[in-house]
């Protein structure tokens, strides 16, 4: 049953429209039930649908919930990210601004070196190219193009605003064009091409983008607080003839400004669109506790579209938030692992648990605790996977075997060749053969056979196709050197492995990180339609690298330890908030915090995952990252700002109650412990 405003959304023809849709607020269902309603009642084909996503697992959750229940003869619509839907577009109708069918993506480790290695000439400092490099991101984001001159004076008052005087800036766009022409040349993009070559691509062919336009009919954006301004410049090409778009977000679950989105792109799109505003503001997620205090804490943002959510369950026996107070964080860690311990003794499901950090550094310290209590968990690693050399490496022999004239992947894979060095790849990829694998004999003999034999391996890749991957890299002799040299090396100053067992043993994560990556590039390619080629396949597959495994879950229930950035769109039913604390949340540094708009949404996001249990945890001693080691943190200034509208129960762990004087061996307890407990427990009731 869909409740009075869901009916309404569902309801919703024609026309712009705005849902604000407030967390737990059923928003998933709700825009599936419209568009099921469009397409069986409506008679609007699955060809004319359009449904933007956030992530490829939100995308997949939609299109299986489409799947069971559309009738036959019945398509599905179009399904997934912004990014997905441009590197399908690019894979079609690329070639016209020069984008072969198989150009293969770039991890963005790869694509940082080459504009590195690029504006390195012209800008020897590394301080400022390192700012530079920060400002093409913002270039990129803003769905600026450096090859259209409508888009220069833009990009130039960028560059002004941030001090760069005319001759900079003329080195600047002359790098960024060299960039572009260089991917262009090597069939290769990078994670922003995704967005920006389609807006290319529809700009410089207004027929294909007209009848792109004129065969939709109906197109849906979910999570649209999230979009950066690219995106939305992108969006514009796509609204049908009626102008029929629903953007679906909730602007107090904003939480990429960092990365360039803009919340207030809803904003723009209601006022300048003139869009029907629909609310959704019942939690029928959380409890009262949970919904009072985080909406409490939200409302202290401005400019911000304004909700009143409010929880449809009610409050359970003792519902309320609690703060637990700890002495350093290997205590704090200790008593969430033990918490954790109890509530599966007790017949907790794992997988109703999670616990949540700012920062992933921060399960450097629970994952001890949770082995030694014996909690089995998970690290929701997100795109943070990207960051093993053991991924990348597999990446980039995908990349290889999608397209042979990929030089940046052969340069990673060199490590793969006995004596093949930078001056080797340098040889090859002067040829400019489109196949730099196959000029071998540039090489010397025994470098030469070596390079040959993967050559081999990966031309057999390329015909097994990507599901293979795994597999491949797990059998190829020369993959499997390079992997065994490294797990010695890791073995450090102790015994290097070296019986069978020993090695097997410290190949098992890099064994379980690149299953992990199989998982997602299967699932990813499991929405394609059976007769797709060899590249779409591969394109698809290697998508992976714009989000890593954030659909690569494993079978066994497990507690789930991640960031909450990586925790978004996600819930549970009990959530422990580990490090609520200034500094942490909100993050500084260098003592400031830099967008405290943006941390209130973070610990907002956090606490409305949790369904029937929050729990906040605060360490008096931590490491809030400043390269200065542990320093004396307070309680989060946020604290104040919930209990503004929901009571926190707060508990102070950092004295056994057995020794509440800190006293020893029978020592008489100290005056001066009992005394600076006491202030401590003041400032904690006083708030």
């Amino acid at each position: 049953m869909l409740d009075e405003d869901q009916a309404r959304v569902v309801a919703h023809d024609d026309g712009p429209a705005a849902v604000l849709a407030g967390a737990g607020s059923g928003k998933t269902r709700c825009t599936t039930e419209r568009a099921l309603r469009r397409l069986t009642q409506c008679g609007i084909a699955g060809s004319a649908m359009l449904l933007l996503t956030f992530t490829n697992k939100a995308a997949g959750e939609m299109r299986e919930r489409l799947r069971g229940r559309l009738p036959d003869g019945v398509d599905l619509p179009w399904i997934g990210t912004f990014h997905a839907f441009g590197s399908r577009l690019l894979r079609l109708h690329g070639r016209s601004i020069g984008v072969p069918a198989n150009a293969t993506l770039m991890d963005p480790e790869d694509a940082r070196r080459m504009l590195d290695a690029l504006f390195a000439g012209p800008f020897p400092a590394r301080d400022r190219r390192q700012r530079i490099l920060a400002l093409q991101e913002l270039v990129a984001a803003s769905g600026l193009d450096v090859t259209e001159p409508r888009d220069l004076p833009a990009i130039r008052d960028l560059l002004d605003e941030r001090g760069f005087g005319p001759g900079a800036t003329a080195r600047f766009l002359q790098c960024l064009r060299r960039y572009d022409r260089d991917k262009r040349a090597a069939g290769i993009l990078d994670f922003s091409d995704l967005v920006l070559l389609p807006i290319r691509l529809l700009r410089c062919e207004p027929g294909l983008a007209g009848d792109l336009r004129g065969g939709l009919r109906d197109v849906t954006v979910d999570e649209a607080q999230d979009t950066d301004a690219a995106q939305f410049r992108l969006l514009q090409y796509l609204v049908p003839a009626t102008r029929t778009l629903l953007l679906v977000g909730d602007d107090d679950q904003a939480i990429y400004e960092w990365r360039h989105a803009r919340p207030g792109n809803m904003r723009d799109f209601i006022t300048g669109y003139q869009a029907r505003v629909f609310r959704l503001e019942r939690n029928y997620r959380s409890t009262p506790a949970i919904v009072t205090g985080g909406t409490a804490l939200v409302r202290h943002n401005g400019e911000r579209l304004e909700k009143h959510p409010y929880a449809v369950r009610g409050a359970p026996d003792g519902d309320c938030l609690q703060l637990l107070l700890h002495a350093d964080v290997d205590a704090m860690a200790d008593r969430v692992a033990a918490m954790l311990a109890q509530r599966l003794a007790a017949g907790g499901d794992p997988d109703d648990i999670a616990v949540l950090y700012r920062k992933n550094r921060l399960a450097r310290a629970l994952e001890p605790a949770l082995l030694r209590h014996g909690v089995p968990y998970r690290i929701r690693a997100g795109t943070d996977l990207l960051g093993f050399a053991d991924v990348r490496m597999m990446l980039a022999v995908g990349r290889l075997a999608a397209n042979p004239a990929d030089g940046r992947a052969l340069s990673r894979l060199a490590d793969l060749v006995p004596g093949l060095g930078a001056r080797g790849v340098g040889r090859l990829l002067e040829a400019d053969a489109g196949d730099p694998l196959g000029q071998s004999g540039r090489l010397a003999p025994a470098t030469a056979g070596a390079l040959q034999s993967l050559a081999d391996g990966i031309a057999g890749l390329r015909r097994l196709g990507p599901a293979a991957l795994s597999d491949w890299c797990l059998g190829a002799p020369q993959f499997l050197r390079w992997l065994r040299n490294r797990a010695r090396r890791a073995a450090g100053s102790g015994p290097a492995p070296s019986s069978p067992a020993a090695l097997d043993a410290a190949l098992a994560p890099a064994r379980a990180r690149m299953a992990a990556l199989q998982r997602a590039m299967d699932r990813r390619m499991g929405a394609l339609d059976a007769g797709e080629d060899a590249a779409s396949r591969w394109a698809t597959a290697l998508e992976v690298i714009t989000s890593s495994a954030d659909d690569a879950e494993p079978d066994r229930s497990l507690v789930t330890l991640c960031s909450i950035h990586a925790a978004k769109g996600l819930e549970w039913s009990e959530v422990h908030l580990f490090g609520f604390s200034d500094g942490l949340i909100p993050m500084a540094r260098e003592g400031a915090v830099g967008n405290l708009a943006e941390e209130r949404r973070l610990a907002y996001v956090a606490m409305t995952r949790a369904g029937t249990r929050l729990v906040l945890h605060h360490a008096e001693r931590a490491d809030p990252g400043s390269a200065q080691g542990p320093a004396t943190l307070s309680v989060s200034r946020f604290l104040d700002e919930v209990q503004a509208g929901q009571p926190v129960r707060v508990e102070d762990c950092r004295y056994p109650a057995d020794d509440l004087s800190g006293a020893r061996d029978g020592d008489a307890p100290a005056p001066g412990d009992w005394l600076q407990r006491m202030r401590r427990q003041l400032r904690v009731d006083d708030r």
